[in-house]
């Protein structure tokens, strides 16, 4: 109950500040002094897969990032919202997990896009040992978010997103790739066609 100190940090969203409270009372409990963990929060970098920036050529920030629950999704756009403001933000999801793959969370999915300005849905990772009464659809994904405001469309594969994106951002947009798995390549493949339409590159 009694104030331990003022820090600083690049991650954002609630999810990450309660993270970082853990991690704070585990560290003090250990003995590191409230210097040193101002120091350690201000200087962290953050983790591979979690809201990283892989690139950002042309002004277009592309991110990756690991959420594929809808929950995880939900949360990761609010923080991206809350820390690139106004940019629009585009999200391409993949429904690649075990969970995602079936129709579990298939309304869940139609409130985790909210934030975005923009959404694409990748087709399922392979369904053909599902049921197909119990496999998630894109198409249906699509419809909610359409319904709910949301500009959306699903695409079957990795090239037709690259070159749907490459072809529709503009400098200063938020590209955040969304996926549990490598997505066939999709990060690099942007990349190259953004740097051969832009020529140019800033690093995050």
């Amino acid at each position: 109950g009694v104030p331990v100190g003022t820090f600083e940090s690049m991650l954002v969203g609630e999810h990450n500040l309660y993270n970082q409270v853990a991690a704070a009372a585990a560290a003090i409990r250990a003995g590191v002094t409230v210097p040193q963990l101002a120091e350690g929060f201000r200087t962290f970098k953050g983790i591979k897969r979690r809201q990283e920036i892989i690139g950002e050529p042309g002004g277009v920030t592309v991110l990756d990032d690991f959420a594929h629950h809808p929950t995880a999704v939900k949360v990761t756009l609010e923080a991206l919202r809350r820390r690139f403001g106004p940019r629009r933000l585009w999200a391409i999801w993949e429904p690649r997990s075990a969970t995602s793959r079936r129709a579990i969370f298939q309304d869940a999915y139609a409130e985790a896009f909210d934030e975005a300005d923009q959404v694409i849905i990748a087709a399922p990772y392979d369904q053909s040992r599902i049921d197909e009464a119990d496999r998630f659809s894109s198409e249906q994904l699509v419809q909610d978010l359409t319904a709910r405001g949301v500009d959306a469309m699903t695409l079957p594969d990795a090239p037709s997103i690259a070159g749907a994106l490459s072809a529709g951002v503009h400098p200063h947009d938020v590209v955040a790739i969304l996926s549990n798995g490598g997505f066939d390549g999709l990060h690099q493949r942007l990349l190259v066609l953004l740097r051969e339409r832009f020529g140019d590159e800033r690093t995050g």
